[in-house]
């Protein structure tokens, strides 16, 4: 009997993750514990186990797939080789349901190879839920090399990943049809291959029986057609377009859609346009003679991507859709101004008018009848172009680029924030620390200041509990934590990552170094675990590596405090009892709290706290 392998919960607010390596192959014996996948979330990169052992029977994701969490992974039979036929039966019947479910999380294959003649054309496949382009980072083959099935050709990257793309059919490459840099979208044309193409153009022909016989010849087209960095901005000007077939089809369903989400535009809807109307003021446009070269959206696909189940589909990446819900936006309302109708952040904001980036909080306030609204953000004014003054380079936010723009601006919006400075005399504490410090090496790890910080503050929550709680303002409660879970900012060459050391208070200053090391460097190789960057009560950012005298952390919400630490250095102390300067090393303290749940004088009681425990080093034992 067959047992479906499922993607199980990988951490809190953690739906759906991309898969960037399969572990496994159909005729595998695996064990229950056996990594078989690699999926990318927003910061990390996880193997996901399975669950149950046996023979694996067939694999239900490639890379590239975006999977939900209870999504289907891979079948796991008992070991009999008569149960792959059966089963492949009513995969094969159900390929064209499945195809139609185009935004369903774990169903996306590779997109089936297009023959003409003994040639057969290997196309961009759905790599993902919302990805409808790539951009081309290596291209794997040349002219003249034999590829099997399965074999990569390209990578391409996508927000958040760089993915392999395999050959749906085996055979000779005779050209290649795009170059690095090109952007290439789903169903757009990599390559051409001879020999070997008239089985795998029979399959293709199978999955695509509304293909018409103009689009099935274009997608053998040239490789001088093909590619070219600019085709993102070229897909709606492809009114002479080869493949006009398909692709007017396409067009004209992706305008009906429109129609039905937005006013009439005066456009005749039964009559196929090569060129979508410009209802948003898009002037990126070009003229329709450069539109040779390009890819309509959904160009190979044979179904309607704007509807699904009776449905209609929005075409809206998953931060957009956030960004909807945050200020209360119903996303079928917002009219795409992109390609094929994508809605965008500013479509939304459009829509919206003047919103709140946390109506959530301020929904909260308001039904507690205490709490002020949050503040209403002005929308961002329009940049001018930089380019009359020079040359100009742009680069894409990176996932977690993304996901910091998101926190920080949620956290800056609704936190009323008060930074506390102070200074700690650490003169003392830098000594033990060396004299100590080769007792750690001998243990593996290297003793800093930082994780001396970490002991005094886990000691300091124990003190002052209120800046470990967080606030629930639609309980109007303030949540107490027994525990003291200490988050250390990390830099890493893709950006701020925060792994979070659990128990702190429980654990000696050797273990701390030796976890937090581990950690860091996980960090470093986006190799954290869900698990190991959530939870933190408190947290500390040490730029004192890099230098500066102060700063002013933001808080990251639920938490409701962040430890600044800049760079020490010998200054001019006064002495009472010697009525002297003496030289002492001193340590910059920046506390910013959320000034909701903590007053002044809580945080400057804080923080000095911590700075007669790093005075005194035999108060760290205390």
């Amino acid at each position: 009997m067959a047992t479906e392998l499922k993607l199980p919960d990988v951490g809190d607010n953690i739906e759906k993750g991309t898969v960037v390596t399969v572990l496994v192959k159909a005729g595998d014996t695996i064990q229950e514990g056996d990594p078989i996948i690699e999926i990318e979330t927003d910061k990390a990169v996880i193997e996901v186990p399975a669950s149950e052992g046996g023979t694996v029977e067939a694999v239900s994701v490639n890379v590239g797939d975006t999977v939900n969490v209870g999504g289907v992974i891979l079948t796991l039979s008992g070991g009999s080789d008569a149960s792959a036929a059966p089963a492949a039966a009513p995969a094969q019947a159900e390929a064209p349901k499945q195809e139609a479910a185009a935004p369903a999380p774990a169903a996306a294959t590779p997109a089936a190879p297009t023959s003409s003649g003994s040639s057969t054309t290997v196309a961009l496949p759905d790599v993902g839920d919302n990805i409808e382009k790539g951009t081309v980072v290596t291209v794997l083959v040349k002219v003249g090399d034999t590829v099997k099935e399965g074999d990569p050709v390209i990578e391409i990257e996508t927000d958040k990943a760089v993915i392999e793309v395999p050959s749906s059919a085996g055979g000779t490459v005779e050209s290649i049809g795009v170059a690095v840099g090109d952007t290439v979208n789903v169903g757009g044309t990599i390559l051409t291959l001879s020999g070997g193409g008239t089985e795998s153009g029979a399959g293709g022909a199978a999955d695509a029986p509304a293909q018409s016989p103009a689009a099935q010849s274009s997608a053998a087209q040239s490789p001088a057609t093909q590619g070219g960095g600019d085709q993102a901005a070229n897909v709606e000007s492809s009114a002479t377009a080869a493949d006009a077939g398909t692709a007017n089809r396409v067009a004209q369903a992706q305008q009906e859609s429109q129609k039905a989400q937005a006013a009439p535009q005066g456009q005749q809807g039964g009559q196929p346009q090569a060129t979508a109307p410009d209802t948003s003021g898009n002037h990126d446009k070009l003229p329709a003679e450069a539109g040779a070269g390009t890819q309509a959206p959904g160009a190979q696909r044979p179904y309607n991507t704007q509807t699904y189940d009776g449905r209609t589909v929005v075409p809206a990446a998953p931060s957009v859709r956030r960004l909807a819900r945050e200020i209360g936006v119903d996303i079928h309302d917002v009219h795409g101004s992109g390609i094929a109708g994508r809605i965008s952040e500013e479509d939304v904001r459009r829509t919206a008018g003047t919103p709140s980036v946390q109506p959530a909080a301020a929904s909260a306030a308001s039904a507690s009848g205490s709490a002020p609204a949050a503040p209403a953000q002005t929308q961002a004014a329009p940049l001018p172009n930089f380019e009359k003054w020079g040359t100009v380079k742009r680069e894409d936010m990176s996932g977690i680029r993304k996901a910091t723009v998101r926190s920080m601006t949620a956290s800056w919006t609704t936190i009323p924030m008060v930074t506390h400075f102070d200074k700690a005399d650490v003169t003392a504490m830098e000594e033990t620390r060396k004299r100590f410090g080769a007792r750690v090496e001998k243990a593996g790890g290297k003793l800093t200041m930082t994780h001396i910080l970490m002991k005094v503050v886990a000691n300091a929550l124990r003190q002052f509990p209120k800046f470990g709680a967080s606030l629930d303002l639609a309980a109007e409660q303030v949540v107490f934590k027994d525990y003291i879970n200490i988050g250390v900012a990390v830099d890493t060459p893709v950006g701020l990552l925060v792994p979070v050391v659990k128990d702190a208070d429980r654990k000696s200053i050797t273990e701390l170094v030796l976890e937090l090391a581990e950690l860091a460097g996980r960090a470093r190789e986006r190799k954290l675990k869900p698990d190991e960057m959530s939870g933190a009560t408190f947290t500390i950012s040490n730029l004192g590596g890099i230098g500066g005298h102060a700063f002013t952390p933001i808080v990251n919400s639920p938490e409701v405090a962040i430890l600044g630490v800049s760079r020490g250095g010998l200054e001019p102390v006064w002495n009472r009892e010697t009525s002297t300067f003496e030289p002492r090393n001193m340590l910059p303290l920046s506390l910013t709290y959320d000034h909701r749940l903590i007053d002044g004088a809580d945080a400057a009681r804080f923080v000095r706290f911590i700075a007669e425990a790093l005075e005194d080093p035999f108060l760290i034992s205390l």
